[in-house]
């Protein structure tokens, strides 16, 4: 199993690189249209690591190197007014589809951000999956977010993504909506 630590700003490359590479396990890095870099890393990646890196955990292997990550914002509220001002802002040029979806997760997280005030994203690249990482990354941050006495926190997934559905029932999740 994977080493879980603290993120550090020297992460950021390999937590951007993961973000996009897992978007479509057969895309890598270097390779893909800039056009969804420059759309994905503001909305799923960019905010968490710039603004509260303090709620952002990698896993790492041997070489200490970030293969995985669970990334935060612990209240709802303060995310969306900072996204809005200052990511939103880098994707307002995008296709009307991305817009849209930034715009659509806003709204789920807001739905329920009084009961639970922070969301998560995670990430772990493909061949570092089961064995219980994404497991440990997330009680990892739940540990973390109770110590400051948050105590609630939520994500998105498609419905079409039952694996995920099923690993963050495991983790203790409940469906709340489906869009």
């Amino acid at each position: 199993m994977a080493n879980i630590r603290p993120y550090r700003e020297t992460d950021k490359y390999n937590v951007q690189r993961i973000c996009l590479q897992t978007v479509n396990d057969e895309s890598v890095f270097e390779g893909l249209d800039r056009f969804n870099a420059d759309f994905l890393l503001p909305v799923y990646n960019d905010y968490y690591t710039e603004q509260e890196p303090e709620n952002c955990f990698v896993c790492t292997d041997e070489n200490d190197t970030a293969v995985g990550y669970v990334i935060c914002s612990e209240d709802v509220k303060k995310w969306r007014r900072i996204f809005m001002k200052e990511y939103f802002p880098r994707i307002r040029h995008k296709h009307l589809g991305n817009r849209t979806t930034a715009i659509a997760e806003i709204i789920a997280h807001s739905l329920f951000a009084r009961r639970y005030p922070a969301h998560l994203h995670i990430d772990i690249l493909k061949e570092y999956r089961g064995g219980g990482t994404g497991t440990k990354l997330i009680e990892t941050l739940a540990d973390h977010l109770a110590e400051k006495g948050i105590c609630g926190i939520q994500l998105c997934v498609g419905n079409e993504n039952k694996k995920a559905i099923r690993f963050y029932k495991r983790c203790g999740f409940k469906t709340l909506a489906n869009f």
